[in-house]
């Protein structure tokens, strides 16, 4: 099967592309969620759905009661996840690479793929 990634060209797009997320994530209410979640009294933060990048630093920021840092530790994650997840990507081989902020990347990607089948 034919392996086609997207990617980003520009880290500074990705960087704003996180916080535009994170900060959408938190005007729909995800810190209600989360104390939602906390208050079901059957999870806890060590299991792996509550350790995922955003519910782990919520839950900490919850738990000690100062929500202050939690966009900017949430954003920092994020991008450290992204991170990881670009480093695995390269190391995959051959693949053919798209750039995730073009503005025709779903339509190279689609080309990409029929291309190589």
């Amino acid at each position: 099967l034919p392996l086609v990634s997207l990617e980003p060209a520009s880290r500074a797009w990705l960087d704003a592309r996180i916080a535009e997320r994170f900060d959408a994530m938190l005007a729909a209410g995800f810190v209600a969620e989360v104390q939602a979640l906390r208050a079901r009294g059957d999870l806890r933060p060590e299991l792996p759905s509550m350790r995922c990048v955003g519910y782990r630093q919520a839950w900490a920021a919850l738990e000690a009661g100062d929500l202050a840092a939690l966009r900017d530790e949430g954003i920092a994650a994020t991008r450290q996840l992204a991170k990881r997840q670009l480093t695995w990507l390269r190391s995959m081989n051959p693949r053919t690479v798209v750039a995730a902020d073009a503005p025709d990347a779903v339509a190279q990607a689609i080309a990409a793929l029929e291309a190589a089948c």
